[in-house]
Order: structure tokens, then C-alpha cells, then sequence
């Protein structure tokens, strides 16, 4: 798998036009299109399915208000710092190595070769995932932080669509897969205490079976791995399951669904420490 990762020029047009507003000066940059061309401005709303549907390959019905916005200093200006922002995120996502393993060990997903990403100006704050094109949006500022774990999460969102009423377990599950092994991966350090505090319990509950979908497959590399991520639980009340391993990340939330009524009721979650002592939650 990997992220096409571009910038394509009347999305970036048609985001200044009709997204949020990010400032004062783009009001204003909008107010003075509208007056001039109100007509090409209401026709060119419908636009945006068909830029990225064709990507680079789009032309428009009309190009008038587009080449206005292409003309003018302000998009210019836009547009060169938002080229800036993608080769920041090319810059992160050279390691191919990493997002192999994610999707080999982690996700375990059927995925296409190629899913694209459009870049648009970090400040407009936008994450979207196209459902469609199988596409993502990209305009914001969190790659600051671990931009690759957050496009992970968009994506695997996207791609999951499990039809159930139960879907804390299905938010539960990609938030274990993502933010915390995902993170885990990538910092190389204990992350199964980010995430949703919302969660929290439901996760701790679906954990262990969380570690057998991972491949963890005898109880001494299930305990170690409990205490690595800081997570107790009694190891007497569960059976290991192998085969566990060879499910997909859909499988797994599937899985959880179907035994639902026996694993959230297991009542014996326990919670490791910082100083290594096991306590009762």
C-alpha cells in the first residue's frame, strides 16, 4: 500500500472558495469573486466530487472564476506553502518499511496498491475521507505531531463499514490497532493508555484477545507483552486462541461483535502501575 501523496490545484481553489473560512483576508478574497462572477461561482460548487474523482486529468465546465483564483497573489502565495506542507509529508512517509509492517502485523486489510492523498494548506483543518475515490483530504497541522498514525486512522475508518449497533466495539478495535499499536510501532514505546478515555474499559476488556489477534500465541509472550504495554488481566480465565492471528482487522471487530456477551462481562480487567504493582479496576 501506499499514499499518493499531491497536490492538485483547482481542489486547493475550490477549498478557498467554498470551505471554511480561515481568515478575514480570504472573506474578503471570496466577497470580491462573488460580486464579479456570482453565476460561475454558484456553478462551480459542484465540482469537488468530479476533481477528485479525475485528479489531475479534471477539467472544469467552466474555468472562469478557477483561472481568477489561479491569477491572483494570495492563492500564489497559498499555494507555494502548501507544496511546502507535501513534501513535509513525503518527507515522513519515505519509510516504506514502517507502513509494511503496519499493514502486514497491524491492519491486515485487504488494501489497494494506491490510495491518494490530497494536500491542501494546513491551516484549513481539514480530514476527510472520500468514501467514493477511497480518498483522503489533507489539509491540517497534526503532522506536527504523528501525522502518520493520523492518516492510518482516517483511512482504516474509511475502509472499515461493519453494519452494527455495537459501535464502541468497532471504534474500540481501530483505535487499538491504530493509535495505540500503530503508536507503539512508530515511537517505539508503551501507547495503550492514549486514546478515548471513553474507551478505556471496553479496550482493556477486548485486549487480551486484542494480543492473540497480534499473534501472541502462548501465555508467557501474552504476559510479557502485558507488561510491556502496562495492561493486567488474569491469564487463568482466557484460553488462547491461534488461529486468532490469521484474521484480518475487520475479522477481528466481527469476532468481537459475535462474543460480545462473554467478553465485556469478563469482569477481571486489572491495571499495571508505573510501579509495577497490580491492582483491581
Amino acid at each position: 500500500m501506499n499514499l499518493e501523496i499531491t497536490v492538485n490545484e483547482y481542489l486547493l481553489a475550490w477549498y478557498l472558495l467554498y470551505g471554511a473560512s480561515l481568515s478575514k483576508e480570504i472573506d474578503k478574497f471570496r466577497k470580491n469573486l462573488y460580486s464579479k462572477y456570482r453565476k460561475e461561482y454558484n456553478f462551480c460548487h459542484k465540482d469537488k466530487n468530479e476533481i477528485i474523482k479525475y485528479g489531475k486529468d479534471f477539467i472544469p465546465d467552466n474555468d472562469i472564476l478557477y483561472n481568477e483564483v489561479f491569477n491572483s497573489e494570495f492563492y500564489n502565495s497559498l499555494k507555494k506553502e502548501t507544496i511546502r506542507h507535501k513534501m513535509h509529508l513525503i518527507k515522513i512517509f519515505n519509510n516504506d518499511k514502517i507502513v509494511k509492517k503496519i499493514v502486514k502485523e497491524v491492519l491486515k486489510l485487504d488494501l489497494k496498491d494506491v490510495y491518494p492523498v490530497f494536500v491542501l494548506h494546513p491551516r484549513m483543518e481539514i480530514i476527510e475521507f472520500v468514501e467514493e475515490q477511497e480518498a483522503i483530504i489533507w489539509g491540517s497541522d497534526r503532522d506536527k505531531y504523528d501525522v502518520l498514525t493520523s492518516l492510518m486512522l482516517t483511512l482504516v475508518k474509511g475502509i472499515i463499514k461493519i453494519d452494527t449497533d455495537q459501535k464502541e466495539i468497532v471504534d474500540a478495535v481501530i483505535e487499538m490497532a491504530v493509535i495505540n499499536e500503530v503508536g507503539r510501532i512508530i515511537n517505539k514505546e508503551d501507547s495503550y493508555n492514549d486514546g478515548n478515555p471513553t474507551l478505556k474499559i471496553i479496550k482493556r476488556q477486548l485486549y487480551p484477545f486484542w494480543l492473540m489477534y497480534l499473534g501472541y500465541n502462548n501465555k508467557e509472550d501474552v504476559l510479557n507483552r502485558m507488561i510491556d504495554d502496562k495492561i493486567g488481566f488474569d491469564l487463568e480465565n482466557y484460553t488462547i486462541y491461534k488461529n486468532m492471528k490469521k484474521l484480518s482487522l475487520s475479522e477481528f471487530i466481527k469476532f468481537c461483535i459475535k462474543n460480545s456477551k462473554h467478553i465485556l462481562k469478563l469482569n477481571n480487567v486489572l491495571q499495571i502501575e508505573k510501579s509495577e504493582e497490580i491492582e483491581v479496576i
